[in-house]
């Protein structure tokens, strides 16, 4: 069975976009992915309200039907999303880019295996087939907000004093173009309200073994190695107490706080969500 250690989320603004969850033998982190126009909802955030919906359609479809393919299961969860978004919408969106997204990585135990399925930038640590820890995920969004940030360098470059409101404002025309490539051939895929997106996720599977630990986690606790580089993918698989998770969590809001940090990290948001699962498999008689 697949035992929680720990299941944990953080966030700095008025509202959470991340969420944790887990069922039978399946655990993953959903990052909403912040809106960039006006809400298509009465909720406090589209973001929100699509990471909430999606893990708890994604609970009841597992607990449902626990020998489903996980694409099939994220097909049905994504069509169940868009179902949702039509009834409690209170105005049409104005492009695609408007629609409520998400980042996603899961492991999931499935004969014999560990299943590791991601869509967008989440990432799973774990030991491969040669006892190394590594991330385990891919997607053509690095690239693409790799762009971003060369524009954000070029921003700070010609006006190192500009906030980050400002900051964004400026980069918002590539932001919206960035956000009209998700779930298009060519551009990049994400959990959110269009099922054929399941079609496209990054999968791996690798064997499993009594006592065998998973890391789930969103980009916001990735900066910790990502982004900062103060942290390595087994210092998150070490992680197996609320005090050890909380001393990275201070850890990462110093170091986003820290005077100069937007100019020495670049990033589009000075801070962000952070979630994390860690999960060990046990064997049962």
């Amino acid at each position: 069975m697949l035992r929680i250690e720990i299941a944990a989320t953080d966030h700095q603004g008025a509202v959470n976009e991340d969420i944790v969850g887990h069922c039978g033998d399946a655990a993953w982190v959903i990052d909403g992915a912040t809106g960039i126009g006006a809400s298509l909802l009465e909720e406090p955030s589209d973001a929100a309200w699509l990471a909430q919906t999606a893990s708890r359609f994604l609970a009841d479809v597992l607990r449902t039907h626990p020998a489903m393919p996980t694409v099939d299961v994220l097909r049905t969860v994504m069509a169940q999303c868009g179902e949702a978004l039509l009834r409690q919408r209170v105005r049409e969106p104005e492009g695609h880019h408007e629609l409520p997204s998400a980042a996603f990585a899961m492991v999931r135990a499935v004969d014999g295996m560990a299943e590791i399925t991601t869509l967008a930038d989440c990432r799973v640590v774990a030991a491969d087939a040669d006892g190394a820890v590594r991330l385990w995920g891919s997607s053509a969004l690095d690239a693409i907000e790799g762009r971003t940030l060369a524009a954000l360098r070029g921003v700070l470059a010609e006006d190192p004093a500009i906030t980050p409101d400002a900051l964004k404002e400026r980069l918002m025309p590539g932001l919206v173009a960035n956000r009209r490539l998700m779930n298009r051939e060519g551009g990049y895929w994400v959990l959110g309200t269009e099922p054929a997106a399941a079609d496209h996720v990054w999968q791996a599977r690798i064997p499993l073994r009594a006592g065998q630990r998973f890391a789930i986690a969103s980009d916001g606790f990735l900066r910790l190695t990502e982004l900062f580089g103060v942290a390595g993918p087994a210092d998150f698989l070490a992680i197996r107490s609320a005090d050890e998770w909380r001393r990275w969590i201070d850890a990462l809001r110093a170091l986003e706080r820290a005077p100069g940090s937007l100019r020495r990290f670049a990033r589009v948001k000075p801070h962000d969500d952070a979630s994390l699962v860690v999960c060990r498999w046990e064997e049962t008689d």
